[in-house]
């Protein structure tokens, strides 16, 4: 198959991708939850999800976080490829801007991941229910590294089925509960994903 062929099996199998963060007034897809939805489709289908930076600055905002730290933007240029892993020359690029703002050093991984994001989203042409048009929303909320480490424990536990998200979040101790607990709507959404298999 080529790619468009592979892509077109991955949208036939994927239809909608839940709102799952709540973020103050509003309802947001994480990353994380689209990555859940479509990933073991890619792998099925034989597809490689590529993205790399064409241009990109850091601009200071001018904000300030109460410690003092300045709110760094990362403003970015992305092609986000999908690969048909059989003839990597064979693929669909997508050209977009990204930025996000970070008080620490993860502006460029923020703007990443929402490039490649809001790429697989228009492709598979995917319903979310969002806003985009319309919408003027604050940034997500920061984890700390432990808390990052954390994070992806319990999405490499949901990969594995309900029961293994279960035992891995009931290990938690309740303040590192709270803390991700805005996390668990995608973590349990992607516990409940059935493997896809290739035919």
């Amino acid at each position: 198959m080529n790619i468009y062929q592979r892509v077109q099996k991955v949208m036939q199998a994927v239809a909608y991708v839940k709102k799952d963060k709540a973020v103050e007034n509003y309802m947001a897809v994480t990353h994380d939850m689209v990555t859940a939805m479509v990933r073991p489709h890619f792998v099925a289908n034989g597809i490689i999800l590529s993205p790399r930076v064409v241009e990109g600055r850091m601009v200071d905002t001018g904000r300030k976080s109460k410690s003092g730290n300045p709110a760094m933007r990362y403003e970015g240029t992305f092609e986000v490829d999908f690969v048909n892993m059989d003839e990597p020359t064979d693929k669909i690029t997508i050209r977009l801007d990204a930025h996000a703002d970070d008080y620490g050093d993860k502006a460029p991984g923020k703007a990443l991941s929402y490039a490649s994001k809001y790429a697989v989203l228009k492709l598979l042409m995917l319903e979310t229910g969002e806003n985009d048009e319309g919408r003027l929303g604050p940034p997500q909320a920061e984890y700390t590294e432990a808390e990052q480490v954390l994070l992806q424990e319990l999405r490499d536990a949901a990969i594995n089925g309900r029961e293994a998200l279960k035992v891995a979040w009931q290990k938690l101790p309740q303040d590192q509960r709270k803390a991700l607990s805005a996390e668990l709507p995608a973590l349990k959404a992607a516990s409940e994903q059935e493997p896809a298999h290739a035919a």
